[in-house]
């Protein structure tokens, strides 16, 4: 690998990228289909006159994941502008909004780092993504500002561009993580998940509602597997 002068470093440009914390995850998307699917099977057998308290309890478990899904949702993530320095990274607020104030991440401690793409096949739409883990415990998760905003600042890049320039300028004890569903756990689950779908549909088919309690879980867990395959690790 080349080296470079901490003349020529200190003089390259500055990189910043507008990026969220916290980006909606699978999960919420998951809740969100879940509580409708809930609140329109429950909904329908108390309009044929049901008397169990069953229908009952569902629809409000239902409207409850649809509630907190769609105000995260609507409440989304407000945007920060990250900077990489020489040996800091700086989040930045963006807007007039009052919102957390700014931050300084020392390089080294960044512990562990995982960098990825995901390409939302339905909305044709990439995203970059960078989860970091620092020394503290905490943990960082960064994406790419979907869209872009009139009172935007100028001159900031995709996080693709960051993110590299990241992974030359951390420490070289800082770890590489897999994603999750690269990993052997992962499949495991997999067959987990159609061992579930297929014993919830037997027991569904011979008139036992427990097999909703196998359905949901097996078909949400192939739902986010499947999504997961839309990520591309890219951490170097």
């Amino acid at each position: 690998m080349p080296s470079h002068a901490p003349a020529a470093l200190a003089a390259r440009p500055l990189l910043r990228s507008l990026v969220v914390l916290r980006p909606l995850g699978t999960l919420v998307y998951a809740a969100l289909l879940l509580g409708i699917v809930l609140v329109a099977a429950n909904g329908l057998k108390l309009a044929a006159g049901s008397s169990s308290g069953r229908p009952v309890a569902g629809a409000c478990l239902g409207l409850g994941l649809v509630l907190g899904g769609g105000y995260a949702v609507a409440r989304g993530n407000q945007p920060r502008l990250l900077t990489i320095g020489r040996e800091n990274l700086e989040l930045a607020p963006v807007g007039s909004r009052p919102g957390p104030p700014a931050e300084t991440i020392a390089l080294s401690s960044i512990v562990a780092y995982t960098y990825w793409l995901r390409v939302l096949r339905f909305r044709a739409f990439a995203q970059y993504h960078l989860r970091l883990e620092l020394v503290d415990g905490r943990v960082l998760h960064l994406a790419d500002r979907p869209g872009t905003h009139p009172h935007d600042p100028t001159g900031t890049v995709r996080l693709d561009a960051l993110a590299k320039r990241l992974a030359r300028r951390t420490k070289s004890g800082t770890r590489r993580r897999k994603l999750f569903y690269e990993t052997q756990l992962a499949r495991a689950l997999l067959w987990g998940s159609w061992a579930a779908l297929a014993a919830g549909g037997l027991l569904l088919l011979l008139g036992q509602e427990v097999g909703l309690l196998l359905l949901f879980p097996g078909a949400g867990y192939w739902a986010s597997y499947y999504l997961g395959q839309s990520k591309a690790d890219l951490t170097p």
